[in-house]
């Protein structure tokens, strides 16, 4: 005979992913994004020129902000967050229909995504080598990165704790970049060659839908990982986090990071 045990906080993951509660979710965007470059123009005494007119030309010498458009990239974020939550099996709502929210379910869940922030900037690449007993040859070189920050508030509806939480998340674009060195053996020289495939703001709107529906994930995650915390006997504190596999349909502990919890 084969015996299996396991630990309360697995038995009261399992638990809260077989009740699916709460049920439904309304999801709020935002009127605009943030959005700030720092890649600094080549213009002399740029520290010493007014704030605002830094700002402006920090926006105007970005190769990707000044281009992005709010509506384009809200709506894909909120597009991939609500398929992402619809294929974990809940109703999601949208602003034009919050009076069926409302009436929809004894537990539902406000998701507001209260600030979506873009940061353009250099990222650095450095990379080295030696060959045989000769010099350690190195390179460095820049490329541009795009972080996507989200601010998102949760409220409870028809529930015991309507304290509003928020949860933070970033994720990081980069151009991509493929190179190295090559060694020459019969010259012996030595170079370094690379390519790299620049983003484009299409790649932007379709990474942002893509972290919308990775971020449901995170989502189902921090509810299941609150619903053990509060289900554990009194002054007993979870000692693992876990995540929910979609495509495997099962639970396991939790190793990548999930959403920051701010309050």
């Amino acid at each position: 005979m084969h015996l299996t045990s396991c630990s309360p906080e697995r038995r009261l993951a399992n638990n809260f992913v077989t009740k699916r509660e709460p049920v439904a979710f309304l999801l709020l965007p935002p009127d605009f994004s943030y959005k700030y470059s720092y890649k600094i123009p080549d213009i002399r005494n740029f520290d010493s020129l007014p704030q605002a007119t830094q700002d402006s030309l920090l926006f105007y010498n970005s190769d990707l902000l000044q281009y992005i458009n709010d509506s384009t990239l809200i709506n894909g974020y909120i597009n991939g967050l609500n398929s992402g939550l619809k294929a974990l099996g809940y109703s999601v709502y949208l602003p034009g229909s919050t009076e069926n929210f409302v009436n929809s379910a004894s537990e539902s869940i406000i998701v507001n995504l209260a600030q979506l922030q873009l940061e353009e900037f250099y990222d650095s690449i450095s990379d080295d080598a030696s060959f045989g007993d000769e010099e350690l040859y190195s390179y460095e070189l820049y490329i541009t990165a795009l972080n996507v920050n989200s601010w998102i508030e949760l409220s409870r509806v028809n529930h015991n704790d309507t304290a509003t939480q928020t949860l933070y998340a970033s994720s990081t674009l980069t151009d991509y970049f493929d190179g190295g060195f090559r060694y020459f053996p019969l010259s012996g020289d030595v170079k370094y060659t690379y390519s790299i495939d620049s983003l484009r703001v299409e790649d932007v709107y379709y990474s942002v839908n893509n972290f919308g529906y990775l971020y449901a994930g995170y989502l189902f995650d921090y509810l299941m990982n609150d619903y053990i915390q509060k289900n554990l006997p009194p002054g007993r504190l979870a000692t693992q986090l876990y995540t929910f596999d979609r495509y495997a349909g099962m639970v396991r502990k939790q190793k990548g990071t999930g959403f920051t919890l701010l309050n």
